[in-house]
């Protein structure tokens, strides 16, 4: 593995903090540990940066690295999140493949016209983890070290503003079409008492003397 920042250069350590792959000039140790420069400007910033990167050392996040074959990865990437999986970063592959079985599970359960709004956005879905299926194993062979963190998944749809409109517009609707459901169905169980109360009223009020 080569220095992230001299790919000529052979990687002699590994950032505590990033995981960044590093070559002897761009190590600096600190009580110990080894950093990048850049973690290294953040560690000396601030008692709360130094703190909140004493807590990181020791379990950073998992990473994923090294080569990553073009065919696996065309195969896996037509389920989405399998692909993420393949490459070593199983939490990000785990939101995302949960995000498209629920997907799937929505549109056998709610009616016209938010089916056909799922059933758009589950394509959206697949072509989105595709294409940054490939850019992710880019970084990878190119030598960058990606972290497995949901909070990066996260980024990922949210720098993505039609699918993220597109889910935003589907919650609402799902909301909106769940209320008027419940509302319906309380009518349509009042509907039968309102009516034979109605009736009563009409007999009653024939039946009562004229003044």
């Amino acid at each position: 593995m080569n220095c992230k920042t001299h790919p000529e250069k052979v990687a002699t350590s590994i950032c505590s903090y990033c995981s960044s792959h590093l070559c002897d000039e761009c190590t600096v140790s600190v009580d110990g540990k080894l950093f990048c420069r850049p973690c290294h400007a953040v560690f000396a910033q601030t008692p709360h940066s130094r703190e909140h990167m004493r807590d990181s050392i020791g379990s950073p996040p998992p990473t994923a690295s090294g080569k990553v074959l073009w065919g696996l990865l065309f195969l896996f990437s037509f389920l989405p999140g399998a692909n993420y999986m393949y490459m070593g970063l199983l939490k990000r592959g785990l939101a995302t493949m949960s995000l498209f079985f629920l997907l799937i599970f929505m549109v056998s359960s709610v009616n016209m016209p938010l089916r056909l709004m799922i059933i758009f956005a589950i394509p959206v879905l697949v072509i989105s983890s595709f294409f940054d299926g490939f850019n992710v194993r880019r970084r990878i062979n190119a030598g960058e070290v990606v972290r497995d963190d949901i909070g990066d998944a996260l980024n990922s749809i949210l720098q993505n503003k039609f699918l993220c409109t597109l889910i935003l517009v589907v919650i609402a609707v799902t909301l909106i079409v769940t209320v008027l459901n419940i509302a319906i169905s309380i009518i349509s169980s009042l509907f039968p008492l309102l009516v034979v109360g109605l009736g009563i009223y009409i007999i009653v009020k024939r039946k009562s003397p004229k003044a």
